[in-house]
């Protein structure tokens, strides 16, 4: 009995020596998932949804096969909308009102057509009558080659701007040209060949929205498109729409990168929501700024989310301006 109590409390110590020497030994710190990578890749920009009503669905020929670059033109509480389909002739159309509507569809391999389509969530096929046969048609007038430029004050490089053309004449008036599209390069420029003399809606698209009807960096929120006439010695189409631009100044304790800053149209998460229902999107970098440009002339809500910070502030956007929403 005596060994044994002379036994236990050296095992004992030399338990305690074992922990001790565990407990000091020299760890590696924790890598936790995601470290090192670069924020944007580990908060991408959700999509949000479109809160307006959208025509879409499909343009088709005889035989069921889609239609590219079919343009689409819908006119609606005197505005014009209008947009063109993809390879496979899908199309999608915002900003529209429910109901019933008339849309012309041209393509220059097809006869301008005009259709009843009803906007709402259910997408439509819209079949195309047959080709143009080789057999004699209405001349059109001669066109003359557009060149113009885009010129924005804050964005130095404007290459893949899409400057898209829409008649403002109805499709099926005798003369009317087609809808048409092009590309800025690096200063702006960009070339129409051969366009059909005449009056002419124009729109500004920055790259990213391809095909989109928003944001017109020509024209206000509320505004109308803007028009011209052609043909025209030179052009140069000066975009309106502006930056909203600042820093988030978190609580104490919170991380400023990676919050997530929403600009959207006045009232567009409300019943009485704006037509287009489109918003514009960005995050705070890790030092808490954050820039949103094109964004066009009118009255916006802003929303700044992160973690449980929910702040909020309300901004009229001028001409070429620059605000800051005050996170």
């Amino acid at each position: 009995m005596s060994r044994l109590l002379t036994i236990l409390p050296l095992v004992g110590l030399l338990l305690l020596a074992t922990l001790v020497a565990v407990a000091l030994r020299p760890q590696e710190p924790y890598a936790y998932p995601g470290d090192g990578q670069p924020l944007a890749d580990r908060l991408p920009l959700p999509k949000v949804r479109d809160l307006s009503t959208h025509l879409s669905g499909r343009v088709l020929d005889s035989s069921g096969a889609g239609v590219a670059d079919a343009s689409l033109v819908v006119l609606q509480d005197e505005r014009v909308h209008w947009t063109y389909t993809a390879k496979g002739g899908e199309f999608d159309l915002p900003g529209l009102a429910p109901g019933l509507l008339k849309v012309a569809l041209d393509h220059s391999r097809y006869p301008t057509t005009i259709m009843e389509a009803i906007a709402g969530p259910t997408p439509i096929d819209l079949v195309l009558p047959p080709a143009h046969d080789a057999g004699p048609s209405v001349p059109r007038p001669e066109g003359v080659d557009l060149s113009a430029r885009v010129h924005s004050a804050d964005t130095a490089d404007l290459t893949g701007f899409e400057v898209a053309l829409a008649p403002t004449a109805p499709p099926t008036e005798p003369g009317t040209g087609h809808p048409r599209r092009a590309q800025t390069d690096r200063e702006g420029h960009f070339q129409v060949p051969n366009l059909t003399p005449g009056e002419y809606l124009v729109r500004v698209i920055p790259p990213g929205y391809p095909g989109a009807t928003w944001p017109d960096l020509l024209s206000g929120l509320d505004g109308p498109t803007l028009r011209f006439t052609h043909p025209q010695e030179s052009m140069t189409f000066n975009t309106v729409a502006g930056t909203v631009a600042g820093t988030f100044h978190p609580p104490e304790g919170h991380f400023p990168g990676g919050a997530l800053v929403q600009i959207r149209p006045r009232g567009a998460s409300e019943a009485d929501a704006h037509p287009t229902g489109l918003i514009l999107v960005g995050r705070t970098t890790a030092d808490g700024s954050f820039q949103i440009p094109h964004v066009p002339p009118g009255a916006y809500r802003a929303e700044l989310a992160s973690g449980d910070t929910r702040l909020e502030s309300f901004l009229v956007m001028p001409q070429r301006g620059r605000i800051d929403p005050g996170f």
